[in-house]
């Protein structure tokens, strides 16, 4: 091989391997972004049909955008009241409104859980958990978001 043909090889590996470091740097910082991102951004979740007796369901409605395609694995919600601190699982679901929109738009989401029998009447503060399992460009990993400190209001059952 001629010295010539040596340093054009030479040159060429140097270019491509600047290339492969760029890019796998590149895929590196997108995957940490995309790993970290929230699943939903600007999102307001409450309860709708508050105070809630016990023969009612639970009416959540949510509002949001997600930036990535995520679809959900597992949704519940533990309440927690205000004077002792006791919590209860909200995991029957009664309604599910199901939207599948594309990432980037606002969203409105509706569901109802069941009011378990174990919740005695008072103020209570939840906290709705969603799990998903999210896709960007080639990337897929599990995320979970929590949305805390929504108000539910139980009044006293009327027999």
């Amino acid at each position: 091989m001629t010295s010539k043909k040596y340093m054009l090889f030479k040159a060429a590996t140097n270019v491509i391997s600047g290339i492969s470091m760029v890019t796998l740097i590149s895929l590196g910082v997108m995957y940490l972004s995309f790993k970290n991102e929230f699943v939903f951004s600007n999102i307001k979740i409450e309860v709708v049909n508050n105070p809630v007796t016990h023969k009612e369901v639970i009416e959540f409605m949510m509002i949001g955008s997600k930036k990535h395609e995520c679809n959900s694995t597992a949704v519940y919600g533990i309440a927690y009241e205000e004077s002792t601190n006791i919590p209860h699982r909200l995991d029957m679901f009664t309604k599910q409104y199901t939207h599948n929109t594309q990432h980037g738009t606002e969203v409105p989401n509706q569901w109802t859980l069941a009011m378990p029998e174990s919740m005695k009447p008072g103020v209570y503060r939840v906290s709705m958990t969603g799990e998903f399992i999210c896709n960007y460009f080639i990337f897929q990993t599990e995320k979970s978001q929590t949305y805390d400190n929504i108000l539910l209001t139980v009044e006293p059952r009327n027999k």
